[in-house]
Parts: C-alpha cells; structure tokens; sequence
C-alpha cells in the first residue's frame, strides 16, 4: 500500500501518472477534428490513436494572473492552480497588519449545515478558533446569496477583527468583501473561490478536482460508457468548478456521455431519491457517477433501491458511508475520491487566519490546497472501523494527510 503523498511534487506525480496533456483543451480538439482527407494516406488512423490517447488526460490552463504572482510561484505551488476557475491577484494584504491586537471576534459565516460535511467543519473550524483564542461570531445562514451577502454586512458593521466565510457566489461578494477590506477587515473564503484582491480564498481547486476524478473514471471505464453527473446546487462555485474540470477531460473521450440533470441540494436524502427515479426511467448501463460535494452515500444507495449494480463512484467529499461500502466491497467494487477534508480544511484556515493577526501578510488572493486522489490502492488509509455503510459523517483522512505543506506555505505568505 502506498503512502498518500504531499506537497506540490505530489500533484505534479500524480498529473504526469494520468497523462497531463501538454496543450490546451481546444488545441486538442482542432487537431482531432482535421478531415481525413486533407492528409496523406494513413494519416487519419494516426489523427484518430492520437485523439484516442487523450481521452484520461487533463488539459493545462493557468488561470489570469495580471499581477504575476502566479509566475512568481515554485512550479510545484503553480501546478495547483491549474484549471483555476478565477483570475489569481496580488493580495491586498500582502502588507497588512492588523489595527488592533486586542480585537479577538472573527466573524464566521457558514452556508447552511444540511450534511455532514457543513456541520463537521462548523464544529472543528469554531473549535480550532475558539482554542487559540478567538472570540466567534458565528452566523448559518441560508442557502439564498441574498442573506449571505447581508449577514456577512452585518460583521462589518460589527468591526470584527476578521471573517470567514463560506460564499454561493463569487460575484455576489466582490462589492462585500471590498468593504470589509476598506474597513480594514480582511476576509477568507472558505471552499468557494472569489474573484477579488479584496479576500483570501482558501480551498481546493474544484476544476483540477473534478479532472482529476473524471481522468481515473475515463481510465478505468476504458473511454467508454455513460456517466451520470449528479450535480449539487445548480450554480454554486464548487459544483459548476468541478464539472467544468470534468467536462474538460472528457471533451477528449469521444465514447463517453453524460447527463447532468439530477440535482441533491448537496443532501444524501436528496441524492437516493432522484437517482432512484432517474433510475427506474432511464434503463441506459451507467458506467459511473460523478458526484460534486456530499451525496455519493445517497447515490449509492439510490442504485440499490433501484435494483441495479452500484458502478463506480468518483467524489469530492469522502463520506463514512461511502468509504466503508469501498472498503467492504474493495475486491469488487471501484471507488475514487478526493477532497479537503473539514479538519484539514478547518486547520489550513487556522493557519492563513494566524498569519494574518501576527502581521505576515498573504501574496495571493487565492491559497489551493494540495489534495491527493484517492483509489482502491489507498482507500484503506481512508477507513477507519467506526464507518459503516449508513454513516453520515465525512473522512478525516490518514494523520499523514498534510493539505498546506510549508514548502506552500511560505511561498504564499509574506
């Protein structure tokens, strides 16, 4: 069994082990779509292996980066930021100290805790906070962009010393968070990406994610088959990154499909229901599922209850039930994941929030965590003997797990 690996150099051994492509995406597909008969005699069999031997690569595309931080970045640290759904800026506190050190009360502002992973990472990211000495205004708001942006005004008014905050929008906040950084408040946005200088996004980066998944899933179905992408919330960050990555991969399959019209809410309850009926109309062999955020338990069981043979599941939430159904059935079954998990994801805040107070300051505006995927080879380091197949809790990952290693670390920070 092999260690899960860390660090920049992980991402980049594990991009060249699923065959990162050298080229954009649309360079690939001009190339495949030449008519045979502009070329030579058996050029086009050659045209049509070539297109054949992209199908499980990821194509490369760094996000804007005006301000060149991004080049500025170890190449290790920059291959994180590849597929980045929004343009990467200086900081505007790269030099930013705070006004007071006697202003303790971070504000911390959570879209609603309708899953395991939502109240694991309410209750692990408050607790961390609360232990080094924090004062938590803590705010769940609904799941209306409206009522984010409105509790998240509200903690400027209050002059926090700082907030976090979990957006649905990216461009519902610019306007927000520019003001909270005018007051002298920074913010970190948590999971969600924000397209501004004026906050610091720490999370995975949900388009490399969904690449990442979609490349093992067109590995292992053999470039061919139909797979079911079970959506989130329709047009939140997190979903719409992710399956943005995966249709970029398999833009290059051309014997595979999708369908991508069932939607959970991010809910298990929600994931049974319409996959089951999706199911029972729609007779089609799904060759996998890819799911966006917490849902595969509820997928799985949405196969079962439908009477028909759970095929692989590739997700980015690492739920209990689902890795212990992957560990039961490991000699049969065919599991992929990836993902930050609360705890890692709740210390990695910790960090850049700590960095901040003490006056360190941060040079980018968005800090991508480094997440490993996970496969049959490694789902045991996943596991743990407390998980069975109706648990409702997220993995916490093997203690070797480290998503901001300090090679990272100190390439972002001042």
């Amino acid at each position: 069994m092999r260690a899960v690996q860390t660090g920049g150099a992980a991402v980049l051994a594990l991009l060249a082990g699923l065959g990162l492509a050298a080229c954009s995406s649309g360079s690939s597909s001009s190339s495949s779509s030449a008519p045979a008969s502009s070329a030579p005699a058996g050029t086009a069999t050659a045209s049509a292996s070539a297109a054949a031997s992209t199908c499980g690569t990821i194509p490369t595309s760094l996000p804007s980066d005006p301000d060149g931080v991004l080049a500025a970045l170890p190449a290790s640290v920059r291959s994180l930021y590849n597929g980045y759904p929004v343009p990467v800026y200086k900081s505007a506190f790269a030099s930013w100290k705070p006004a007071s050190t006697s202003n303790k009360t971070i504000g911390f502002l959570l879209s609603e805790t309708n899953n395991g992973y939502q109240l694991a990472l309410q209750a692990i990211l408050s607790g961390m906070l609360k232990s080094a000495g924090y004062t938590v205004d803590q705010v769940t708001s609904s799941d209306e962009v409206t009522d984010q942006v409105a509790d998240f005004n509200q903690m400027v008014e209050k002059k926090v010393a700082a907030i976090i905050y979990e957006p649905l929008s990216s461009s519902a906040f610019t306007t927000a968070v520019a003001n909270a950084e005018a007051a002298g408040i920074p913010s970190i946005s948590v999971l969600n990406s924000v397209a501004s200088a004026d906050t610091i996004s720490v999370g995975a980066n949900d388009w490399l994610q969904g690449a990442m998944m979609a490349a093992q899933v067109a590995t292992d179905i053999g470039g061919s088959g139909k797979v079911l992408d079970v959506h989130g919330i329709s047009g939140v960050a997190i979903d719409t990154s992710t399956y943005a990555g995966v249709k970029a991969v398999f833009a290059q399959c051309k014997g595979i499909t999708t369908d991508d019209t069932i939607y959970t809410q991010f809910a298990d309850s929600t994931a049974k229901s319409e996959v089951q009926t999706y199911l029972e109309t729609h007779p089609q062999k799904i060759a996998a599922a890819i799911t966006s955020g917490s849902g595969a338990t509820g997928v799985m069981e949405g196969f079962q209850a439908a009477g028909k043979a759970i095929p692989e599941i590739a997700n980015d939430s690492m739920e209990d039930g689902e890795i212990a159904y992957w560990y039961d059935n490991k000699s049969s079954y065919k599991g992929v994941g990836i993902t930050t998990t609360p705890p890692q994801l709740a210390s990695a805040t910790l960090t850049v929030l700590q960095a901040l107070m003490q006056g360190k300051g941060v040079q980018v505006s968005a800090i991508v965590l480094n997440t490993p995927l996970v496969t049959d080879t490694d789902v045991a380091q996943w596991y743990t003997s407390s998980m069975t197949t109706s648990s409702t809790g997220n993995a916490g990952g093997p203690t070797s797990l480290n998503v901001l290693p300090s090679d990272e670390l100190s390439a972002v920070l001042g």
